[in-house]
This record gives C-alpha cells, structure tokens and sequence, in this order.
C-alpha cells in the first residue's frame, strides 16, 4: 500500500512547523540576553537598594527616607492597610511622616527575593516578613509581600513603586 499524499504532506509539515519556531528564534535579535535575573543576590545592586530601605527606615528621617525613591513626582506606595494609596511625591512623603513617627522602626525580612531587569528598569517580587522593633528591643514580625519596581538613575537604582500586602489564609 502506498502512503497517500494527503498523509506525506501532513508528515511534511509537522517536519516543517516543528523546526520553525527554532529557526525564527535563532534569526531574530534575542530580548532575553538583555534580562537579568537574581534570586537573592546579597551583592547584586538592586538586593542592595532593597536593604537599604532597612537603613533609612532605621534614621526615623524622612528626607533621608526619600532619598531612596526616585526624584520624580510619579513614585507609587501602596501599603497594606486601608488607604495606604500615596500617588505622588507629597503623598509617599507623608506617609512616610507617619510610618516614622511609630514608636517602633519598621524594617522587613527580605526572605525570598526575585528580581528581574532591563536595562535600566526592575522589577522585584519579595515573600518575607514586616518586622517591628519596640524601643525595648521587642521584635513582632508579619507575613509581608512587596512588588516593587525599580528604576536606575545616573548609577543608582532608587524605588519607584511599592506595593505591599499581607497575605491572608495560606
């Protein structure tokens, strides 16, 4: 029996369609070679503009605070509690009048932390903890997500939005 020509053309193209996915790939300009990826990276920059958040929250210093969101009037803080929308420069700072004037310092536990960039843009996923630390030295620590988005200006990397939540019922 010979194959029909119905099924030697089917044959073709499977032959054909499953290697030119591959062949488009390998001729077109690769985007992926400009991303990056670290996971938990202690030394890689923007792992630490994440630390550095603890430093500044540590000075009780707004200005000093602020100083780690980039200069523009479009910075994000979303925080976790109701009404902690601040879109704006004015807003973020206020907030941060408010997380400062706890008597506690705030800080987070950067447990799993995945970043990604592109050139000069990142974006950061983190699953750690909130932590807050009484004058006494007694510690309490929440469950804490942030995503974040991070921008590079001159050779510094600097927050351009937060947004952090609590998760409920894992």
């Amino acid at each position: 029996m010979q194959p029909s020509f119905s099924n030697s053309f089917t044959t073709f193209l499977v032959i054909i369609l499953g290697f030119t996915p591959s062949l488009l790939a390998s001729s077109m300009p690769s985007t992926r070679a400009r991303d990056t990826y670290y996971a938990a990276e202690p030394d890689s920059a923007i792992r630490l503009c994440l630390e550095r958040m603890n430093e500044v929250l540590l000075t009780k210093d707004v200005p000093t605070v602020m100083g780690i969101f980039d200069r523009g009037d479009d910075i994000i803080l979303i925080g976790s509690d109701s009404g902690e929308i601040c879109i704006g420069r004015q807003q973020v700072e206020n907030f941060f009048k408010m997380i400062v004037s706890m008597p506690f310092v705030f800080s987070f536990d950067w447990d799993h932390v995945v970043i990604n960039h592109r050139e000069s843009t990142a974006w950061v996923f983190v699953d750690g903890k909130m932590v807050h630390t009484s004058p006494s030295g007694k510690i309490s620590k929440v469950p804490y997500r942030i995503a974040a988005v991070m921008v590079k200006v001159d050779a510094e990397w600097k927050w351009k939005m937060f947004s952090g939540s609590i998760p409920r019922g894992e």
